[in-house]
């Protein structure tokens, strides 16, 4: 009896330990996030990543692909390092312009689209129709960040802009009057605005300074194709969860 016992139990080992292996050898993807992805992009809790439309959009896509996700924090200068190495497989919220070698890196087709506006302090009494309008003024903009459309009003100086690290930094030197006009993405503006208690004492104007197509990054070392990303990423896209994943955080 305790032979037939013994014998049973070496048979349920045997058929369970496959499954623990498959569960064990499950690709893991790896993806790259920073402080400069502020929310709703990232959320973190501790110095792991919670929340937040990358966490999102990256467990969604590994679901569907049947991969495990991880999340590595990267410095913006070591992007592309990271891709190149293989620390990262895939820096989600990109664009060929933002990076300085984007033609080492495979690009996926667009997440979403992301408009660049300027935020003004609601006290004040001008109107703004085009960029020539903001001749002279101090623009509050995100450090390491290129802005194509701006740029030549800052070589020509007529434009000043000012570097900080946060939308919510250039925000607060907003209302000291530190700099006149800042500027970042309706994403950012949108979440930030509606968490801010003092979001009265701010007017977003209509002006679109420059659209931006978000693409992903990924690595020529990435377990996944380009081609099985694109689909995914339709796929989602075609189901509706990508919107619904912005509106989640009321964008």
């Amino acid at each position: 009896m305790m032979k037939l016992i013994t014998f049973k139990k070496l048979l349920l080992c045997s058929a369970i330990l496959p499954f623990f292996a498959f569960a064990s050898d499950k690709t893991t993807l790896i993806f790259s996030y920073g402080d400069y992805n502020a929310a709703p992009y990232a959320m973190e809790s501790g110095e792991q990543l919670s929340s937040g439309i990358i966490k999102d959009i990256a467990t969604e896509l590994g679901d569907e692909l049947g991969f495990m996700v991880s999340f590595v924090r990267t410095p913006r200068k070591r992007i592309e390092r990271y891709l190149a190495n293989n620390t990262s497989h895939i820096h989600l919220i990109s664009n060929p312009a933002w990076l300085s070698h984007s033609e080492k890196f495979q690009w996926s087709d667009t997440l979403f689209i992301q408009k660049n506006r300027m935020v003004i302090n609601a006290d004040n009494p001008n109107n703004y129709e085009k960029l020539a309008d903001f001749k002279g003024m101090v623009i509050g903009t995100i450090r390491g960040y290129k802005y194509p459309t701006l740029q030549p009003f800052f070589d020509q100086g007529e434009l000043i802009p000012y570097g900080v690290t946060t939308l919510s930094v250039n925000l607060i030197r907003l209302n000291l009057k530190r700099v006149d006009v800042v500027i970042d993405s309706n994403i950012l503006i949108n979440y930030q605005l509606k968490q801010n208690n003092n979001n009265s004492a701010f007017k977003v104007l209509p002006i679109i300074v420059n659209e931006i197509d978000i693409k992903a990054a990924l690595s020529a070392n990435a377990p996944i194709t380009l081609e099985q990303f694109n689909q995914t990423l339709k796929k989602l896209k075609d189901q509706g969860v990508i919107d619904a994943m912005m509106k989640k955080y009321d964008i």
